[in-house]
């Protein structure tokens, strides 16, 4: 009875572990010391030419399961910018795509830049993330 009531709890576990979103970039993760500090800032826009930036990397975040909203999705693409010294994402995009737990669990990207002067990207339709 115990090793039948043990293979539940760890099939339990284990099926419950891959509930979780992640969320991934293109670039490597530089050193803790070296991610990005403060507020990220998000947009659907693209960023103007009169604005000088670089490019760090493509992120994404997706669950794996639920019926979310793609905007919660946001504090990972906001983590995964900060880890690759980014301190804005654009062009953020998302929708909702078929998971092995959901139908239409959510699912977000954009392109993660680093820019001189933050505050020039104020004029965009966006806001900060902490």
């Amino acid at each position: 009875m115990t090793k039948k009531l043990f293979g539940i709890v760890l099939m339990a576990i284990a099926g419950l572990s891959g509930c979780a979103s992640v969320s991934s970039s293109s670039s490597p993760a530089l050193a803790k010391s070296e991610w990005t500090q403060g507020p990220v800032f998000l947009t659907t826009d693209a960023v103007p030419a009169s604005i000088d930036y670089e490019f760090a990397g493509d992120v994404k975040a997706n669950a794996r399961a639920g019926y979310d909203s793609v905007e919660s999705l946001y504090p990972l693409l906001v983590k995964e910018a900060r880890k690759i010294g980014a301190n804005a994402v654009i062009d953020v995009r998302g929708g909702r795509s078929p998971s092995l737990f959901s139908w239409a669990a959510p699912f977000t990207y954009g392109k993660a830049i680093k820019v001189e002067d933050p505050k020039a990207l104020e004029t965009l339709d966006g806001r900060y993330y902490q």
